[in-house]
């Protein structure tokens, strides 16, 4: 069961997910003006959780439109879970 608010909330950690979720409720590829805009987040603070993000391989970014999408590194997180819960 999932508590609705952490005991010892990290901020960053919390920001994180935030960045991450806006990705997949998005589901287009995303500036990060566009994360910082929509999250009200400092733009330094979304560069820095985009590039940690994007060296983990969590998420992409078009080398083109410069613009963010989820990463495959999300999908491979996502199949462990599954294949924990079928063996």
């Amino acid at each position: 069961m999932l508590k609705s608010t952490p005991n010892y909330p990290i901020k960053v950690l919390t920001k994180t997910f935030s960045v991450l979720e806006i990705l997949l409720e998005h589901r287009s590829p995303m500036s990060m003006s566009e994360i910082s805009e929509k999250l009200d987040f400092y733009p330094s603070t979304v560069h820095r959780i985009l590039d940690t993000l994007k060296y983990g391989g969590y998420v992409e970014q078009n080398p083109t439109t410069q613009k963010y999408q989820l990463g495959l590194k999300l999908i491979e997180l996502g199949m462990a879970k599954i294949n924990s819960m079928i063996w």
